[in-house]
């Protein structure tokens, strides 16, 4: 293990524990990104690339002039990428800078190379409060942000069929009552408070209140709203 906890791979190591485990982890070396460990094994089975070993250690990369098709393979895949990059110059005797640029999941890809032509890319959240459904659906690549509040269960489903969000999120909290929704991302469960929803929002479009966007009586869409801009 001493020969794998090089400065680069402490550095490594740090980096990967501040992101989620589910998140695979694109590190920029020099002309390449490289994965290691699990998502190594993961991104060469998914990319059809060769994973090798160094030291010990799993891994595969992906030339860095081509990074976006394979991250957009990932995208399609149903992964989260987080891309690692180099932020300082190489130096003799020091190791490179490096810092975590950019989380890309397939509700938040913007990039207009990596998305589908002809259809809307949406992020969505729902939420309940037992006295009724929330959801909010928002296209981060055209600015579109919509929510609406629903009675029934049914009537929630049908909606999530016509809109077809590209990711779900759904509280921590609330995993189980949303179960039978195929691909639904856990999400911070304070993200969904009302109040602090609400907060988040006003924050975000920098208003004292949501009276002008008409849905300021519309707790459960909040809660799905702010979920959204919080992620």
């Amino acid at each position: 293990m001493a020969d794998v906890l090089t400065p680069m791979m402490q550095q490594y190591r740090r980096l990967r524990g501040s992101i989620p485990t589910d998140t695979l982890l694109l590190f920029r070396l020099g002309d390449f990104y490289e994965l290691f460990f699990e998502d190594a094994k993961e991104a060469a089975d998914l990319l059809n690339v060769a994973l090798t070993k160094r030291n010990g250690v799993p891994m595969c990369g992906v030339p860095y002039h081509a990074a976006q098709n394979y991250v957009a393979k990932l995208i399609k895949a149903g992964r989260r990428v987080a891309i690692c990059d180099q932020t300082s110059e190489p130096q003799p005797g020091k190791i490179v800078s490096r810092d975590i640029t950019q989380v890309i999941s397939a509700g938040t890809v913007s990039d207009f190379d990596l998305l589908q032509a002809k259809r809307a890319n949406y992020l969505g959240a729902v939420f309940s409060d037992g006295r009724g459904f929330g959801l909010a659906y928002a296209d981060l690549s055209t600015g579109e942000f919509r929510v609406a509040q629903l009675e029934g269960r049914q009537s929630l489903f049908d909606e999530l069929a016509r809109v077809a969000p590209s990711e779900l999120l759904v509280s921590d909290e609330q995993k189980q009552q949303f179960a039978e929704i195929a691909g639904a991302l856990g999400y911070d469960s304070y993200a969904f408070l009302p109040e602090q929803a609400a907060f988040t929002l006003c924050e975000h479009f920098k208003v004292k209140s949501l009276d002008g966007f008409g849905c300021a009586q519309m707790p459960q869409a909040i809660a799905a709203a702010g979920a959204i801009v919080h992620y």
